[in-house]
């Protein structure tokens, strides 16, 4: 049976997946979209658990990226990274202050999902505002049928046509989705229901 998300067991959880993750490469869609910018003065990697993302960010050219996570186990991780070119924050994204038209790429691989229900909507919309005019938003939103959508798990879940219109205002670049059985990266069983977004912002 898959194990269930719930607020209480989440902690545990990110710390297990980010010590799974530590040695994993950086993920095609992460590729595609830091090949779309062109300026790459600072990127915000949001949800950066395992800071692989963040890791290659740096080693793809650009000069500062900052880490956006709640767990401590990313900030043990952060602590290995160069400090003059990585701000890590330990927040949750309901509480991170976005700031405006302030980087060129944000990157939030299988971290939306868990903003509650009833903060995603404001949540995104500030995510969204602190990409630059011009600049590459990318991530992942869960759909209606993932096992996860359960009402202990406090998770956000999107048909595609909510997702497409939260995006209303950018080039939608692409948008993919998975709807199958497979397994977690804790090993675990799961039927994932995944929307994979590569979206520009228009200059």
């Amino acid at each position: 049976m898959p194990t269930p998300q719930t607020e209480s067991n989440r902690p545990g959880r990110f710390a297990a997946y980010i010590a799974a993750r530590r040695s994993d490469p950086p993920r095609p869609l992460l590729l595609k979209a830091a090949a779309l910018v062109d300026l790459k003065d600072h990127a915000l990697d949001a949800g950066a658990g395992a800071l692989n993302a963040t890791t290659y960010l740096l080693d793809a050219g650009f000069a500062h990226v900052t880490a956006l996570d709640a767990s401590p186990e990313a900030r043990k991780v952060a602590e290995e990274l160069p400090p003059d070119r990585v701000t890590f924050v330990l927040s949750r994204f309901e509480d991170f202050a976005f700031p405006s038209d302030a980087y060129d790429l944000v990157n939030a691989e299988f971290s939306l999902p868990f903003i509650a229900p009833g903060n995603f909507a404001p949540v995104f919309t500030r995510l969204l505002a602190a990409v630059k005019p011009g600049g590459i938003f990318t991530g992942q939103l869960f759909g209606p049928h993932d096992s996860w959508n359960t009402p202990e798990s406090g998770m956000s879940f999107f048909p595609r046509p909510d997702i497409e219109g939260f995006l209303r205002g950018f080039e939608l670049l692409q948008l993919d989705e998975e709807n199958h059985p497979g397994t977690t990266k804790l090993g675990e069983p799961k039927h994932s229901h995944i929307f994979h977004i590569l979206a520009r912002r228009p200059a």
